[in-house]
């Protein structure tokens, strides 16, 4: 069972309090055409409240429930939803095309299961962070999700840094929210879609079997050992509870993610001041818990989510003769549906009609949008287009909106 009801494990664990639900329908808002008044702002910006709303209430409430379970009295959390199966499709290769949401299989077994596939499937799911071709980092994909939990101290005083996937392509991403305490960025692709993550454990890490995943590692991973909490302090000078003390044997890189046996997240290691008579910041590296983790993200900014694939054109539904689908009635500058070839014409009749995008029909923009909205900035979609009494296919490169 996920959180907040979630049952098929789809969207559920850790990473289900930054709310997807609110950013695919911002998506399917604002991606695809340019707005009529059918796309009134105050009315898309209200949708998006409610949905960020629920997003939170529900987010608040796991949050408690995972509290209250750490009382004598609760009962334990249910297990979270498995990382993605061998079953699941594979990632993008390297064009940076998105890959498609993993199917989830059983949870995997702390004890028994295939410790090759699950350091495989574990693996996807840490990435590197660069920038201009020089590592800063590591970092965690949320499962499902697509954006990346790192370390802020790594990424210095830049807001812009590339993700390296575990299959060698790279994406662009931009610093959507920051916590200077806990040393915590959560990093947002300005393309594809990646979402192959991790998700978050609900064991108590004493006495578990841990690893710190870097790519960098000769096996992809290294050995750590929980020596207790850390006595810690932020570099402003403010205490950190509950921070984990880790022994690491090569030296635990900031940004990775401490995983338990199954793979799931139990922290992510960070920059933090040890305890010392001297005002002076003597830097260590800790891990920052899972309750850390949800605290941060439950903070997101709405605006922290990956931008909405634009087309760039103004549509009608056309239902008037033999071929059903969106009418072009005008197309934005330089958009994706310029440079792709279609056409429009005065002569409303004569403008390309829309028909079917990817082999699927489109009979409104709505439908259109909605569509456009399932892709990710700097996918291509094929469009089935009529216009002058015949039928083409175009080829159409999505991009962010001006």
């Amino acid at each position: 069972m996920g959180v907040c009801g979630s049952s098929d494990g789809g969207d559920g664990g850790l990473w289900s309090l930054i709310s997807r639900q609110w950013a695919r329908k911002a998506g399917t808002l604002s991606s695809g055409l340019l707005r009529e008044t059918r796309y009134h702002p105050d009315v898309t910006s209200k949708s998006l409240l409610r949905g960020a709303l629920a997003a939170l209430f529900c987010a608040i409430g796991f949050t408690a429930a995972f509290a209250g379970a750490a009382g004598n009295a609760a009962p334990p959390p249910p297990p979270l939803p498995a990382l993605p199966g061998p079953n699941g499709q594979p990632a993008a290769a390297a064009t940076g095309s998105p890959a498609s949401p993993a199917s989830p299989g059983p949870l995997a077994p702390a004890v028994g299961g295939d410790a090759g596939t699950l350091g495989d499937r574990t693996r996807r799911g840490v990435v590197l962070v660069e920038r201009d071709g020089r590592g800063l980092g590591i970092g965690t994909v949320l499962a499902n999700d697509g954006r990346v939990l790192t370390s802020l101290s790594a990424l210095g005083t830049s807001d812009l840094a590339d993700i390296r996937y575990a299959d060698g392509h790279v994406v662009r991403s931009r610093v959507g929210h920051r916590d200077t305490a806990w040393d915590l960025a959560l990093l947002v692709p300005l393309s594809g879609r990646w979402l192959e993550g991790l998700m978050a454990s609900e064991a108590d890490p004493a006495g578990l079997e841990l690893r710190v995943m870097s790519p960098r590692a000769p096996k992809g991973a290294l050995t750590a050992t929980l020596k207790g909490r850390a006595d810690v302090h932020s570099k402003s000078g403010d205490a950190i509870s509950s921070a984990l003390d880790l022994e690491v044997k090569g030296g635990a890189p900031v940004g990775a993610p401490v995983v338990d046996a199954t793979g799931s997240v139990v922290g992510v290691v960070v920059h933090a001041c040890r305890a010392t008579d001297s005002a002076t910041c003597v830097l260590t590296t800790v891990g920052a818990p899972v309750s850390a983790l949800r605290n941060f993200l439950v903070r997101t900014p709405l605006n922290a989510v990956p931008p909405s694939p634009w087309l760039g054109i103004v549509g009608q539904p056309d239902t008037s003769g033999n071929v059903r689908g969106v009418r072009v009635m005008a197309i934005a500058p330089q958009s994706p549906a310029e440079k792709g070839g279609l056409k429009t014409n005065p002569d409303r009749g004569a403008s390309d009609l829309i028909a079917a995008v990817d082999g699927q029909p489109v009979e409104t923009p709505e439908g259109l949008a909605d569509v456009i909205g399932k892709h990710a900035v700097g996918e291509t979609v094929k469009l089935l287009v009529f216009g002058g009494a015949k039928f083409r296919e175009l080829t159409v490169v999505l991009r962010a909106a001006p």
